[in-house]
C-alpha cells in the first residue's frame, strides 16, 4: 500500500473526511466547553482558596481613624491576643496634635460591634463576645479589648468606637460625613469612628499582658508600646558607647604623639585633662553573635543635668528611679525638674579651646599657632586633641543628658499610666448586634 492509500484510510478511521464535518464540529466543541468549564472551575477554587488565605492573616483592615464630629485623628497600632485567642485587644493613638482634645477616662466611650464580610455588609458575629473599653492616662492610646469563652473565628467584624464626651467643638459638626457613614445616622449624632478588623486571624500578635482574667493597662503599654521605644533607646545607647570609646582612643593616641613628636627638640607638654574627660574608660564588649552587649562608662564626672546609672541590669518596667533620688527626695517630679534646671556652676561648662598648651621649651604653642610652619606637627597634635574632646564631651552630653533622660521619660510615662489608666468594664461598654 502505498502512501497516498495509507493517508486516506488514516483519514477514513478519524472521521477526517467531508462527510464528518458536522461530527468534527461538535466533538471539538465539547471540548473547548469541557476545558473553559475546567478552567472556571480552578479559577474560582483558587480565588476562593486566596480569599480564604487572605482572611485567615489579614487581622487589621482599618489603619487609621478620624472622628466624625471633633474630626481627631490617629492610627490603629495593631491586633493583638492572647495564647488562647479567647481575647483581643485593638490598640489605637490619637495624634500628638490633639493632646486635650479626648476625654482620658474610659467611662466616657462606648463600643458597637457587628459582623461583617468583605463588602462591608452588616452579618451576624459568629463569635460570641464581650468586651471593655481601655484608656492609657494622658498618652493618647486608647483599647477596646473583645473576650470570648472560645478561640475567635475567621470573621471581618465591624468596630464602632463612641466618645461620649465632646471636648472641643467644630463649627458645622456632624453636617457633612464621609460618604461611607452617611447611611448611619448616629455618627452624625455622636463623635464616632468605625475600624473593620479580624482577631481570629493569624496576622494578630500574640501579647503575654493578655493572659489572665484581669486587665492591667499598665503592663499592656509596657510590652506593646514601651518595649520597643525602650529598645531603641538602648541600641543608640551602644552606639553611642562605641563612639565614645573610639574617641577616647583618639585621645589616648594623641597623647603618644606629644611624646613621640618633635621640632628641633621640643616637645608639647602634654595639658591638664579637662576634668569632664579626666579617668574616663569605656569597658565591656559590644553585642556579637548571641551575646549580649556589656559597655559601660566609667567616670568620675556626670553632666549636671545628666545622670550615671547602671541602665543594663534594670528596665523601664522594674524602674530606675527610686534608686537615683537622693535620700529624703519623695517626689520624682522634684527631683527630675530640678536636674533639668541645673547648672554646672563648679566647671562653666566645657570649651576645649581654652586648653593652655606650653612646650617643653617654655614657649605657648597656641601663640605661634599661625606663626610658622615648621610647628605644624605640634600644632596638628593640638588641634586634633582638640577636637577629640570636643567631639567626646558632645558624646558623652548627649549619653548622659539625653539618652538616660529618654529612659527616665519612659518610665515616668509608664508611672503615669498605671495611676491615670482607666478601664469601662460596665455592660453596655461595648454592645454587640
Amino acid at each position: 500500500m502505498g502512501i497516498q492509500e495509507t493517508t486516506k484510510a488514516f483519514a477514513a478511521r478519524m472521521k477526517l473526511g467531508p462527510h464528518h464535518a458536522i461530527e468534527r464540529f461538535g466533538v471539538i466543541t465539547s471540548i473547548i466547553s469541557a476545558t473553559f468549564v475546567l478552567l472556571l472551575v480552578g479559577t474560582i477554587a483558587s480565588a476562593v482558596g486566596n480569599n480564604r488565605a487572605q482572611l485567615d492573616q489579614t487581622a487589621l483592615y482599618t489603619a487609621s481613624f478620624t472622628t466624625s464630629r471633633t474630626e481627631l485623628s490617629g492610627e490603629v497600632n495593631g491586633i493583638y491576643t492572647n495564647e488562647e485567642r479567647t481575647r483581643a485587644l485593638v490598640l489605637m493613638r490619637f495624634r500628638d496634635s490633639d493632646a486635650g482634645s479626648f476625654s482620658t477616662d474610659a467611662v466616657n466611650y462606648q463600643a458597637f460591634l457587628t459582623g461583617s464580610n468583605e463588602q462591608l455588609d452588616t452579618q451576624a458575629l459568629k463569635t460570641a463576645v464581650t468586651g471593655s473599653i481601655v484608656v492609657f492616662g494622658s498618652t493618647g492610646y486608647i483599647g477596646v479589648v473583645l473576650d470570648s469563652d472560645a478561640p475567635f473565628e475567621q470573621q471581618i467584624i465591624s468596630l464602632t468606637l463612641r466618645a461620649n464626651s465632646e471636648l472641643v467643638y467644630q463649627e458645622g459638626a456632624g453636617r457633612e460625613l464621609r460618604e461611607d457613614l452617611q447611611s448611619d445616622n448616629s455618627f452624625a449624632e455622636f463623635d464616632q469612628w468605625r475600624l473593620f478588623l479580624n482577631p481570629g486571624a493569624s496576622g494578630a500578635e500574640e501579647a503575654t499582658s493578655l493572659a489572665g482574667a484581669r486587665i492591667d493597662p499598665s503592663a499592656m503599654y509596657y510590652e506593646l508600646v514601651v518595649a520597643e521605644q525602650e529598645e531603641e533607646v538602648r541600641a543608640a545607647m551602644d552606639e553611642q558607647l562605641m563612639e565614645m570609646g573610639a574617641v577616647l582612643n583618639r585621645i589616648e593616641e594623641y597623647d603618644g604623639e606629644m611624646s613621640r613628636v618633635n621640632v628641633d627638640g621640643v616637645f608639647i607638654e602634654p595639658p591638664e585633662v579637662p576634668v569632664q574627660v579626666a579617668g574616663d574608660e569605656v569597658t565591656g564588649e559590644p553585642a556579637d553573635g548571641d551575646n549580649e552587649a556589656t559597655l559601660a562608662l566609667e567616670t568620675g564626672w556626670v553632666h549636671p543635668r545628666g545622670y550615671d546609672f547602671d541602665w543594663r541590669s534594670g528596665t523601664v518596667e522594674e524602674g530606675y528611679l527610686d534608686e537615683l533620688m537622693p535620700e529624703g527626695e519623695t517626689s520624682y517630679v522634684t527631683y527630675l525638674g530640678e536636674k533639668a534646671r541645673a547648672e554646672d556652676e563648679e566647671n562653666g561648662g566645657f570649651t576645649a579651646n581654652d586648653m593652655e598648651w606650653h612646650l617643653t621649651d617654655g614657649s605657648d604653642l597656641s601663640d605661634s599657632r599661625d606663626s610658622s610652619q615648621a610647628l605644624d606637627p605640634l600644632n596638628n597634635i593640638m588641634n586634633n586633641t582638640t577636637q577629640a574632646y570636643q567631639d567626646y564631651h558632645r558624646l558623652k552630653t548627649e549619653y548622659q543628658v539625653d539618652s538616660l533622660s529618654a529612659l527616665l521619660e519612659l518610665e515616668v510615662a509608664l508611672r503615669g499610666v498605671e495611676s491615670a489608666g482607666s478601664v469601662n468594664a460596665d455592660e453596655e461598654a461595648l454592645l454587640t448586634y
